[in-house]
This record gives structure tokens, sequence and C-alpha cells, in this order.
């Protein structure tokens, strides 16, 4: 009986919830599948990568080159999102694609 059980959790990742939980609970990123059912809006995926790169020393420009790294940032994801379709496409299978902070 217990090897038909499933649990479907949903939780939202915005914010600092979703990451405290995940660190209370490593078992929710080891032993379950993720799956993202929402494409991120460019404005998310922009401030995952200012996150990211905020903390880097750059030494000429820093605004200029900061924005351009998460300019770029976001462009290598959605065609990373648009690959990934192609390959469903052509192959039928899926190849899911998150931003990782």
């Amino acid at each position: 009986m217990r090897s038909n059980l499933h649990v479907v959790l949903c939780m939202s990742p915005v914010g600092s919830a979703f990451r405290v939980r995940c660190r209370m609970f490593p078992s929710l990123i080891n032993c379950c599948t993720i799956d993202w059912f929402d494409r991120w809006p460019d404005e998310a995926l922009l401030s995952v990568s200012r996150q990211v790169f905020e903390p880097i020393e750059i030494k000429d420009d820093r605004e200029l080159v900061l924005d351009g790294l998460c300019e770029m940032s976001k462009i290598i994801h959605s065609t990373v999102i648009a690959k990934a379709d192609e390959f469903f496409a052509a192959l039928k299978r899926r190849f899911y694609v998150t931003p990782a902070p």
C-alpha cells in the first residue's frame, strides 16, 4: 500500500519562506521531484541574477557591468528554455530549467 502513496506539496518560491523550509527539511530537495510550472518573469530573473552578482567586486563602471551581467543571465536563461522546448518537440523528453540563486 505504501508504494502507491503520493503526496503533492505546493509552495511558492517567492521570498525567504521557501528557502527556510528547504533548510529545515532537506528531504524536500534530496528525496523529492521538484516541478516548476510557471515560467519566471524577466523581472524575477533579473532580481535573482542581481542577488548573485551583487557581492562580486567589480572595479570599473560597477553599475554598467552589473546591469550587463544581469541582462546576459536573463538572456541565457530564456535561450535555454527555448532550446528545452525545441528538445521536447523533437524527442518528446522534458528538460526542466530553473534559475539557481
